[in-house]
This record gives structure tokens, C-alpha cells and sequence, in this order.
């Protein structure tokens, strides 16, 4: 059975609680899920803003200031709310009815079963409310598949060009160790044909024809990644890209012209010049976008 992948953003003051809500969620039957954890209510904001994940489960000594800010300051009335809270708070979180709110007393944490099939009852609930609303789901089983068939038409056309581009450089070194080896003249012909080949290597109009079938499957996307950051390079937009096509980190490495650490490395400078959470996970980030 293929697991249905959930992202859940937990934020939680305690650490000891944490922990068990940490270990329960990762053993859910049927589900990859996605878990970011925070320990102030501002983390959990700011990395809600961004993303639309499937669940937040709040359990702040003080819920009712966490949902008040969210509704205040984040207003995404669609997400289920799973506030964790002690026995004598429960009753007050059912007044809000703006929110879709579950509530689970803290004293029923350790069964691992019953939190299991709460949680998925949530995911069921939602679901089926989403199905609900979707009128032409045929249509859009169809045109998903389409996207998805195009992300990997665009994957093979990078990558392709990617291997055509070093055939060239090696065919540019292999010239470059005949040249002291032949005459003058044959020399500054093999020396046009590298400067060629360095000219190619370095075209900006490969880069813009990237873009613009990039941008048949990902409207706006380079636009706003660039108006919510624009102190990212081309380099970083192109690493940007590769995320949102779902590659490897060998197909980046390789298409960077970079090794593994450098991979890390850059992924870890992007998250400080974009100024995420440390904790929020940068592929989630930018497939919400």
C-alpha cells in the first residue's frame, strides 16, 4: 500500500511531551509524515504563513493566546486545529467557531492506539470534505497527471542538456592538451573552438529557455520566490527550481557541478539568506509557494 504523506506542524513548550507526540506521529499505520516541530507560538506562525499543512497540534501552557494569534495573524480558518490540553481547559476551545478544532486531553497521550486513530480520523474527516468539493475530480485526477508528466519531461530536458553540456567541456580539454602539439595555425583554431565552446557553456539563453518551460508547469513561482527573496542569486533560483522538480541531490550535485557536502552547504546558506526557521524543511517551503 503506498503511504499518503501528511505534514503536521506541532508547536509545543514542553519538551517531555513533546518527545511522545514526536514518536507517536512518525509510527502512524499508512502515513509519511512530514513533522515540524517549534516551541514558540511566533515560529509556529511564521512557518504557517508559508506552508498549508495538512494538521497543527498546539499544546502551549496557554492554547486559546496560540489560536487567538493564529486567527489574528495568520487567518487560515481551513487547517485543523489538535489542541493537546488538560481536562479543565478542553470545554473552552469548543466555543470558537471559526476554527475547525479537535481537542485531546493530555492524560490520554500515552495510548499509542487511540492517539493513532485520532489522528487519522482528522485526516479522513478532511478528506472527505475536500472530495466533497471537488466537482470534476476526474478532470483533475487528469490534469495532475499531466503536471506530473510534464515535471518529468522538464527533469529529462535538464538533465539532457546537463550531459550535452559536459561533452562539450570535455571535448573543450581534450583541445586544449592538443594544442601544444600542432602549429600555429591549427592553434588558433582549436583555441576559436574552445573560446566557442566557453561562450555556449556560459549562455544566459540556456538559463531563460529553462525558465520558460519551467514556467508552463510553475506560474509566478520564480516571480514570488523572488519578491519574497530577492537577494537570491540565479544560482540559488536554479537550485530553487531543481527542489520544486523533486531531484535528487546526485542530479543537483551534478547539474550545480558541485559535491555532495557543497549540496548540503548551499542548502544550509539558502535557508540563512532566506531567513527560515532552521527547523522548517526547505522542500515543504517551497512547494507551497
Amino acid at each position: 500500500m503506498i503511504k499518503e504523506e501528511k505534514t503536521i506542524v506541532i508547536g509545543c513548550d514542553q519538551s517531555d511531551t513533546l518527545t511522545i507526540l514526536l514518536e507517536r506521529l512518525m509510527s502512524i499505520p499508512n502515513f509519511l509524515v512530514n513533522v515540524i516541530s517549534v516551541s514558540r507560538i511566533s515560529d509556529l506562525l511564521s512557518i504557517t504563513k508559508s506552508l498549508y499543512p495538512s494538521l497543527l497540534i498546539f499544546n502551549f501552557r496557554n492554547n486559546q493566546i496560540a489560536i487567538d494569534d493564529f486567527n489574528r495573524l495568520v487567518n487560515k480558518p481551513e487547517i485543523p486545529l489538535l489542541c493537546i490540553c488538560k481536562r479543565f481547559d478542553s470545554e473552552a476551545y469548543l466555543l470558537n467557531n471559526k476554527n475547525i478544532i479537535f481537542t485531546y486531553s493530555i492524560d490520554n497521550i500515552a495510548n499509542r492506539v487511540h492517539f493513532a486513530s485520532i489522528i487519522r480520523s482528522i485526516f479522513l474527516l478532511k478528506n472527505q470534505s475536500q472530495n466533497s468539493m471537488n466537482t470534476n475530480s476526474i478532470a483533475t485526477e487528469a490534469i495532475e497527471k499531466d503536471l506530473v508528466n510534464t515535471d518529468r519531461n522538464m527533469s529529462r530536458y535538464v538533465l539532457e542538456l546537463d550531459q550535452k553540456m559536459e561533452v562539450l567541456l570535455s571535448v573543450k580539454e581534450r583541445i586544449k592538451t592538443l594544442c601544444p602539439n600542432v602549429d600555429n595555425a591549427t592553434r588558433m583554431e582549436l583555441l576559436s573552438i574552445v573560446n566557442a565552446i566557453k561562450t555556449s557553456a556560459n549562455d544566459t539563453k540556456l538559463w531563460e529557455d529553462f525558465k520558460l518551460y519551467f514556467e508552463k508547469t510553475n506560474p509566478n513561482f520564480l516571480l514570488l520566490l523572488a519578491k519574497k527573496h530577492p537577494k537570491l542569486t540565479t544560482k540559488d533560483l536554479k537550485y530553487c527550481c531543481y527542489l520544486k522538480m523533486n531531484m535528487s541531490n546526485d542530479d543537483i550535485r551534478s547539474l550545480l557541478g558541485i559535491n555532495q557536502e557543497s549540496v548540503r552547504t548551499h542548502k544550509y546558506r539558502l535557508k540563512k539568506k532566506m531567513r527560515l526557521n532552521k527547523e522548517l524543511d526547505l522542500h515543504t517551503y517551497l512547494k507551497a509557494i
